[in-house]
């Protein structure tokens, strides 16, 4: 992290600047009881005593530091006598001065009571909110054991889906039988074949279940450890960082499903008939819900926090920008990095897919010319699935950088969201270039949308990260103030 005021790196877990002796946790202590609450409230929360050791004066209202009222005269330590107002009446006058006093104090009354219902509509917000990122983390855990995918048929314009998988343990358990049992049927058959055939197979089937086993066991730690803070937080009744429980499952999970889908993503349309592989209905509900959490999180935050948090609404939304930026090139990789068309039949496949395709396919070829045919293919073909799984990875580091610094605003995120846009780009534009030298060896196939939509979104992210880094670095060339320059 880096200070705030004076732009100091700081450790992680530093409370406050070591050069200017800033606070730097986003906390600040009551005066009055001494308790923790958040650096930008007027009133604590727990005493209602003002944080700023200001005094409210008794007679006209207004908030002031001194011994005496600079508005009215009234001096900090004067009472108001309840028996003031009786005393006149029983008198038969009210001095002017009496009913000066008797308004100021109504003033403070209603400005106390105001302040209160502010609290307490902070504290039923902030467990709202806590709730919200809970439940946002509770549904993740549910869903990694449901990473299904369908069949999606269009004939004539109408749709029909068929279920492929029913939960995560197919792609652990029941995919590696359907391996055995696809090699037992073709010697049933017959058909000969090789040591790349097994291969192609597989290792399309070990990435399936590294990909489910890693959702299932990243939701589950998470969901572990934010169970035991949300207990604490509610016990305690303090609001906590739990955020950083929901973000990095909910990036990590939504990368893994879509590189899961993307292992076997193709398109093929004959005669009218188009099919492909979709998302089943449960990951698509988990994106739904969780996004929708996560939504109304953030605006509560941004509720609660009040004038602060309003100040950082430019910076939260080009943090959820360069998020957005990311994940479309994320979302868009696994559609068809080749497309081929012959007569009225068109095919495309991702680049999983097809290095999977040139693998098996030479598993099933017994002469060596054929082989030797395919094997620069296959050779290029394994080239851009390795940049294609590079492009993932680094986009999806730079998605959780993001992610991360719309909550913390310290310069490491940004800094990493910059560092990895940029590599994501060169690899990018090495992942279109492979592409187009795969295609050159067929007369028929064309690059598809997955490597020029990489380019274009890692280009945004990388000029997104770099508008974030120049936008901090402004704010730290701001001067500081003299309390701390002293």
């Amino acid at each position: 992290m880096n200070c705030q005021k004076c732009g100091a790196e700081l450790a992680d877990d530093a409370k406050f600047c070591p050069q200017c002796g800033a606070r730097v946790d986003g906390k600040t202590e009551c005066p009055g009881c001494g308790r923790e609450i958040a650096e930008n409230s007027v009133y604590c929360t727990y005493c209602g005593k003002r944080i700023d050791g200001k005094k409210v004066c008794k007679k006209c209202g207004e908030v002031y530091d001194g011994v005496f009222c600079p508005q009215c005269g009234e001096p900090a330590s004067a009472g108001v006598r309840r028996d003031a107002p009786r005393a006149a009446v029983q008198a038969g006058a009210a001095p002017a001065s009496m009913n000066v006093s008797a308004s100021g104090d109504a003033a403070v009354a209603a400005e106390e009571r105001k302040a209160a219902a502010r609290m307490r509509a902070n504290r039923v917000m902030s467990v709202i909110k806590q709730s919200l990122l809970y439940g946002a983390l509770f549904v993740l855990f549910i869903c990694s054991f449901f990473v299904t995918f369908s069949m999606t048929a269009t004939v004539g314009g109408e749709s029909e889906s068929i279920g492929v998988n029913s939960t995560s343990f197919y792609f652990l358990i029941d995919i590696f039988d359907e391996v055995k049992d696809t090699l037992a049927a073709m010697g049933t058959f017959g058909e000969d074949y090789y040591a790349e055939m097994e291969i192609s197979l597989y290792l399309a089937a070990g990435l399936s279940a590294a990909s489910a086993a890693a959702i299932i066991l990243i939701c589950l730690g998470y969901f572990i450890a934010g169970t035991i803070a949300y207990v604490r937080a509610m016990t305690a009744k303090r609001e906590i960082a739990m955020s950083k429980y929901v973000i990095t499952p909910a990036v990590l999970s939504l990368v893994l499903m879509i590189f899961l889908k993307g292992l076997f993503n193709f398109f093929t349309d004959e005669a009218g008939v188009e099919q492909k592989l979709t998302l089943g209905a449960g990951p698509v509900a988990n994106i739904v819900l969780v996004s929708v959490m996560l939504a109304g999180a953030a605006v509560l935050h941004i509720v609660i926090g009040g004038r602060s948090e309003k100040q950082n609404a430019l910076g939260y939304a080009l943090q959820a920008s360069g998020t957005l930026l990311a994940f479309l090139a994320i979302v868009l990789l696994p559609l068809s990095v080749i497309v081929g068309e012959e007569g009225r039949t068109s095919v495309g496949l991702s680049a999983p897919a097809m290095f999977f395709g040139f693998l098996g396919s030479v598993g099933l070829i017994s002469d060596e010319t054929q082989i030797a045919a395919v094997r620069d293919a296959l050779i290029d073909s394994a080239v851009v699935f390795a940049l294609y799984v590079a492009v993932f990875v680094l986009a999806a580091v730079a998605m959780v950088a993001f992610a991360k610094g719309i909550v913390n605003k310290s310069g490491s995120c940004r800094t990493a969201a910059c560092v990895f846009s940029g590599v994501a780009l060169g690899v990018s534009v090495a992942y279109l270039a492979m592409s187009i030298v795969l295609c050159n060896d067929s007369e028929t196939a064309q690059v598809g949308a997955s490597p020029i939509c990489a380019l274009i979104f890692t280009v945004f992210a990388l000029v997104m990260s770099i508008v974030n880094i120049c936008l901090l670095r402004k704010k730290r060339e701001e001067p500081v103030p003299g309390e701390y320059t002293e």
